[in-house]
């Protein structure tokens, strides 16, 4: 008779956790002081943020542009994606997510004190990555056996496998490039000025959030999924259409939930993301310095972050050694697939789990 492996108990619920992190330079000037991090934890018991077990492997899950460190649970935004039995269990492993600097959720971010003045200051996805350097430092953590995020997400998951190639084992950038296109800056830009016309800018700003966030709704999904959920009123109807409603509701919703400042500078830090660049003291473009396996995954839908450039980032990290994968993700969704199409990124994250790392 073969004996059962007993598994590992895991903690009841996730937990909220927070840090004080060293004062950090920010690279386009100005100086985060009085330094925190909120964070999300879901492990086994006894491994906690106060004292992390050292044999239970770091899954890092990076959020996007609006998202926060809550990745699961209640209001999780990969919860499907997270628990016992799915693709991010934490019985196997330790998950982790840190609420990005610069963001309203309880970080270092606009009117928090020791964060520079807003609008003067810029972010770039090379600060949010250094902030959770500081984080994992502070916890105790040195290497990361899965790191993943999707488009600003999957920005910052790159930029902390150049900056500490040592570390990063395996990533899984989903829905990203190795640099953001004028594309990308020019709906960026569209979205600052919209803010920025609204009469309580920069601190009391209410409709103009609202339309940006509907312009930026628009760039997310493609027009065969929005046709499909949003489809044209009956003819005769006076109801008008679902997308308006629809966009409408998205808007107020981002207007309740998140500050048009965090906002600017979470689209600063995905505008200023360009890894064809050396990192500061270094020759070479910073792209070249990643050593983690790697699992690019698009969509084939996707107006912001094409298929040919995760075509390109594949493609840059080949021939800087690393050892690289590609997926394509059919979907009627657009870039918002990361956040949708459930039964499909569970597979990717389980092959993402079991890439062959390259050693330490």
């Amino acid at each position: 008779m073969v004996p059962s492996i007993a598994m590992p108990t895991v903690a009841a619920t996730p937990r909220i956790f927070e840090l004080g992190l060293p004062d950090l330079a920010l690279a386009r000037g100005g100086v985060v002081k009085t330094h925190r991090t909120r964070g999300w934890w879901w492990s086994r018991e006894g491994d906690t943020p106060e004292s992390p077990a050292k044999d239970v492997p770091t899954v890092l899950l990076v959020h996007a542009l609006t998202g926060s460190a809550v990745a699961g649970g209640k209001d999780g935004w990969w919860d499907p994606l997270i628990g016992a039995g799915k693709a991010l269990d934490p019985a196997q492993y330790r998950l982790v997510c840190f609420n990005n600097l610069g963001s309203c959720y309880g970080s270092s971010g606009p009117g928090v004190e020791g964060f520079p003045a807003t609008p003067t200051v810029d972010l770039t996805s090379l600060d949010i990555a250094r902030a959770i350097l500081l984080s994992l430092d502070k916890l105790g953590i040195s290497r990361v056996h899965l790191t993943t995020g999707g488009s600003l997400g999957g920005m910052v998951t790159l930029t902390l496998a150049a900056l500490a190639p040592e570390r990063f084992e395996r990533i899984l950038p989903f829905a990203t490039s190795v640099s953001a296109s004028a594309w990308v800056v020019g709906w960026n830009h569209v979205a600052r000025q919209i803010l920025r016309l609204d009469p309580g800018y920069p601190d009391n700003v209410g409709r103009g959030l609202e339309i940006a966030r509907q312009l930026a709704i628009l760039t997310y999904r493609a027009e065969p999924g929005l046709d499909a959920r949003q489809p044209r009123p009956a003819p005769g109807s006076d109801a008008g259409y679902p997308v308006q409603s629809y966009l409408e509701h998205q808007g107020r919703k981002l207007r309740h939930r998140f500050a048009a400042q965090a906002y600017e500078l979470q689209l600063a830090a995905m505008d200023h993301h360009d890894l064809t660049q050396a990192l500061p003291g270094d020759t070479q473009p910073a792209i070249r310095r990643v050593r983690a396996a790697t699992l690019v995954v698009d969509v084939d839908t996707d107006q912001l972050f094409t298929p040919a450039q995760a075509a390109a980032l594949t493609a840059q990290l080949q021939a800087a050694g690393a050892r690289v994968t590609r997926e394509t993700v059919a979907s009627i969704h657009g870039h918002d697939a990361f956040l949708i199409e459930w039964k499909t990124l569970g597979p990717l994250l389980t092959k993402a789990l079991h890439l062959h790392a390259p050693g330490p």
